[in-house]
């Protein structure tokens, strides 16, 4: 399972210079995707210029293209960061090698739900702008969301299998959980009502509802 949540892909940061050691590198990466990312969320992709990055960064413009050749660099180096740091953790916290279906869903969709709560305005500034990607970029990002969803494919499967779960089709079901995910970001607007702990809390039951039939 590990080598299918792997993309084989080349991420953007592959596709950049490097610049001394490859941690200072990707370290220095990391504080203008960040910076360069909150820019995106205030002024839009396409109002944000590398010189407006530069000036957050405190990088002079020539430096700042040691590290990042361009804005569509940055921004699929800003889908990565919430990608992979969500499949390292489930790999690193051992929910792969969960036997029980329903622990393990319950476990990796709570991290996820999290995670995306959290990231919230990252992940809104990412559905906005996917659409100015270049095509190869559009690829490994859709990639990585592939593969989510096969990761959570993977489980309603098993549980079903096992009858564990009441699903008519895992992968429609997968789809419908990734999803969902993102309904705080693209929702938050109608969802201040509810606390940070009362919002994660409502989401699960309701997904986990949908999936295992006697999920209290």
């Amino acid at each position: 399972m590990n080598d299918q949540l792997s993309s084989k892909e080349p991420s953007a940061a592959q596709t950049l210079p490097e610049t001394g050691s490859q941690e200072a590198v990707n370290k220095r990466q990391a504080q203008i995707v960040k910076k360069a990312s909150r820019l995106f969320i205030k002024k839009g992709y396409a109002q944000t210029t590398m010189r407006d990055i530069s000036k957050a960064t405190g990088i002079n413009l020539g430096n700042l293209y040691n590290y990042i050749s361009s804005k569509e660099d940055i921004l699929c180096l800003a889908f990565e960061t919430y990608h992979d740091p969500a499949i390292a953790w489930l790999e690193r916290k051992g929910v792969l090698t969960i036997e029980d279906p329903k622990e393990q869903l319950q476990t990796a969709l709570h991290q996820m739900l999290v995670m995306t709560h959290d990231a919230m305005n990252d992940i809104l500034m990412m559905y906005r702008e996917t659409r100015v990607l270049p095509p190869k970029f559009l690829k490994i990002v859709l990639k990585k969301e592939s593969d989510l969803v096969d990761f959570f494919e993977k489980i309603i499967a098993r549980g079903v299998e096992k009858k564990a779960f009441h699903v008519r089709d895992p992968y429609f079901a997968a789809n419908m959980l990734v999803f969902q995910l993102s309904l705080y970001p693209l929702r938050s607007w109608n969802l201040k009502r509810y606390s940070r702990e009362d919002f994660l809390t409502l989401t699960e039951e309701t997904i986990l509802k949908a999936i295992i039939p006697d999920c209290a």
